[in-house]
């Protein structure tokens, strides 16, 4: 959706607490006339107000960098916001806590294990590579790209909206955009969107047309019908029921008209209290995406916490039984509200985005960036620069973190031919390990810190080492006593320690 998703993200929380007890959410006037109602009503402000003073806590510890204590106080007020019944609030509080954690842990590359059947144009293993060409450099040219970003991809991205009418092509389908994507062996995702809202959405000529022109095409087509629904800023938000009907007749239209048309199910990474009501159901789902943005300020607060990983968890825990992809997503490097150039934090979280997601999450399938510029569109909010041309320590990291034989680069109807027979587990869920293996350190620090330098010790032996996000080393594992634990280390440019961690092994 190029409406600005990032509209959602409450931001400005502890301000709008001070809020609570004198807003409706935390009085019991409208239930004056019924007791249940009112000792209900009483608790739910009990819990409200215990929420609030634990947030305030967390406030305290985070601003005097006792992280551990901060996040210890943030979970608490989540499950504060629970018993009140706030769920936006609750996952607020969450996603604070995530803010101010700290993860360090080794990931050593294993044999694939594939035990159950392929959704539609899935690959066994690896990563389709997607890319929207709205940045000033490729301006929408597929054969460009591998010039500019030294390599081609596999899916590239466009929007329509239901109804829309191509003159140059006399087509409800966009022909011209499938064919050049064609010419390239990659596929098309559509962002198809009834802007008039679901009421439009009917079994017509319409989309009996746009089905067959999909199939006409040739090309692998991921329509990612109706996204963001569960975001308000939609106009086909706000009526579940109504949305996984209209979904539904979508995915039967195009099971019987358009074989090479996957369907999409893809809400927005916020708010996330209300994504399961909108789920239409395995059958009709064929992939699950998401939007997935990384900015660096939004309402008012600078927020460079924020992760591409930590946003994605609780999705792909819910629905990673689906093939999944990272619909569109981008990490902002710079924020026109600020004026102000976050190069460095946004060069780290590209490095989440690909160095780290697709290893940790093997069911991330495709992954798609939407390369803009805000500031050049008419619509919605112009705060963030996504355009990876208009900064080069960026797209320098785009362009090296791309070159991984994780990523894909081509598709076709056929499907997609993978030689990659290997994935990436924690350490303490390896069982069997011997010789030497690729490994990489997932380091998260609090308020978005990135390390200098990581290694690898087990006693005072140093086992492996990186200077570079995604932190690959190669590790000899016969030399690793599996009786003793190994020691994670996360070192600043001084050398000094911004974090340990002691893992035990199993193998």
């Amino acid at each position: 959706m190029k409406n600005n998703q990032n509209t959602w993200i409450l931001f400005a929380i502890i301000p709008l607490l001070t809020l609570l007890t004198s807003c409706g959410m935390m009085n019991d006037s409208d239930t004056s006339n019924n007791h249940e109602g009112q000792a209900a009503n009483a608790q739910s402000s009990n819990w409200a107000d215990a929420a609030r003073k634990a947030m305030n806590t967390a406030e305290h510890y985070k601003d005097q960098e006792q992280y551990n204590k901060s996040k210890e106080y943030y979970i608490k007020a989540a499950e504060y916001f629970e018993q009140a019944n706030m769920p936006s609030w609750t996952v607020q509080s969450n996603i604070y806590a995530d803010f101010i954690d700290t993860d360090v842990t080794l990931y050593v590359e294993q044999p694939v294990k594939q035990d159950k059947n392929l959704g539609k144009f899935e690959p066994e293993s690896g990563t389709y590579l997607g890319f929207f060409m709205a940045g000033s450099r490729e301006t929408n040219r597929p054969d460009l790209m591998d010039d500019i970003y030294g390599r081609n991809h596999a899916i590239y991205l466009t929007y329509t909206k239901w109804g829309q009418h191509y003159e140059e092509t006399d087509s409800y389908f966009p022909l011209k955009f499938a064919e050049n994507a064609k010419k390239y062996q990659a596929g098309i995702q559509i962002g198809f969107e009834p802007s008039e809202g679901l009421d439009q959405v009917v079994d017509g000529e319409y989309i009996r047309q746009f089905a067959r022109e999909a199939k006409e095409s040739g090309v692998p087509v991921f329509l990612r019908y109706a996204s963001e629904m569960n975001g308000e800023w939609v106009p086909w938000s706000g009526d579940p029921e109504k949305y996984k009907e209209k979904f539904r007749l979508v995915h039967d239209i195009m099971e019987k008209e358009a074989p090479n048309v996957a369907m999409v199910w893809s809400p927005n990474f916020l708010p996330r209290h209300n994504i399961d009501q909108y789920y239409p159901g395995d059958e009709y789902v064929d992939w699950v995406g998401t939007s997935l943005y990384t900015i660096p300020f939004s309402h008012g607060e600078r927020k460079p916490g924020g992760n591409p990983i930590d946003y994605l968890r609780p999705i792909y825990e819910k629905y990673s039984h689906k093939p999944m992809m990272v619909s569109e997503g981008a990490v902002s490097h710079y924020s026109y509200e600020l004026d102000e150039d976050f190069s460095e934090w946004a060069a780290s979280q590209i490095g989440n985005m690909y160095g780290f997601l697709p290893r940790m999450f093997p069911n991330i399938k495709a992954v798609t960036y939407f390369n803009l510029d805000k500031i050049t569109t008419n619509y919605d909010n112009q705060n963030n620069n996504y355009d990876l041309a208009d900064n080069k320590q960026v797209d320098k990291t785009y362009q090296r973190m791309i070159q991984n034989g994780q990523f894909i680069d081509q598709l076709t109807v056929e499907g997609a031919k993978t030689t990659i027979e290997t994935q990436f587990l924690p350490v303490q869920e390896v069982k069997q390990v011997n010789g030497e293996h690729d490994t990489f350190l997932y380091v998260k620090l609090p308020e978005g810190e990135q390390p200098y330098y990581v290694a690898v010790y087990q006693g005072d032996k140093k086992l492996g080492e990186s200077y570079a996000q995604p932190w690959n080393m190669r590790i000899d594992f016969s030399k690793v006593d599996p009786n003793r634990p190994l020691t994670l280390i996360a070192f600043d440019r001084e050398f000094k320690r911004l974090a340990t961690e002691k893992v035990e092994v199993s193998f």
